[in-house]
């Protein structure tokens, strides 16, 4: 597990703008931003309540958007996912534009200042709380195979879908049971056993 990260200082509402529709999303931005720090630092010890005094809103502003402090984690992880994530060009060998794929994907999950905890605490989460579960499953779940399956664009459906199984699969039991690497290495083995499987 990664060491705990050094927090930053607190995100306050000084410089936002005063205009309503502005500053309210001046303001979710900064729960988000704060949500991930805290989370990041210590999973824990993170509260709805430490998350207002960060961000410098009132707790009743959370709540308005969020149910729990697990709703506002998936939503800030997100955020920042869609930042990090690439998806390769439409162009090259399908083989080298999955593994880009997967090799962005893979690069959040490991490394001292990896996203993995998170993940496997949200995987966690889901398991305990079936409205959470919902939220998980349509948020981060469902679009990454909407995803990955757009980029496979072969084969019937039924062999898309298992195609996705067997790389989410492997990505899954590998972050959480840490037997082995994330690596470009394992991201490409998957690519070349999941395009086999589309050309059987």
């Amino acid at each position: 597990m990664p060491a705990p990260r050094t927090p930053a200082p607190p995100i306050g509402p000084a410089n936002r703008p005063s205009t309503g529709r502005t500053r309210n999303e001046q303001a979710r931005q900064d729960i988000l931003a704060a949500t991930l720090a805290l989370a990041r630092h210590d999973l824990g010890a993170t509260t709805v309540d430490s998350i207002a005094a960060r961000a410098g809103v009132g707790k009743q502003t959370i709540y308005r958007w969020w149910p729990s402090k697990w709703a506002v984690i998936l939503d800030a992880l997100l955020a920042h996912a869609e930042r990090e994530i690439r998806t390769g060009t439409d162009s090259g060998p399908p083989a080298d534009r999955l593994a880009t794929f997967l090799v962005s994907s893979f690069d959040l999950l490991t490394g001292p200042d990896s996203d993995g905890p998170l993940l496997r605490a949200l995987m966690a989460q889901a398991q305990l709380d079936p409205g959470f579960a919902v939220a998980w499953r349509e948020k981060f779940i469902l679009p990454r195979r909407r995803a990955l399956a757009q980029l496979l664009n072969a084969g019937a459906q039924d062999d898309r879908e298992a195609a996705v199984d067997l790389i989410f699969g492997g990505m899954w039991y590998r972050l959480l049971v840490e037997h082995g690497p994330l690596d470009e290495a394992y991201a490409r083995r998957l690519s070349t056993a999941a395009l086999a499987l589309l050309t059987e």
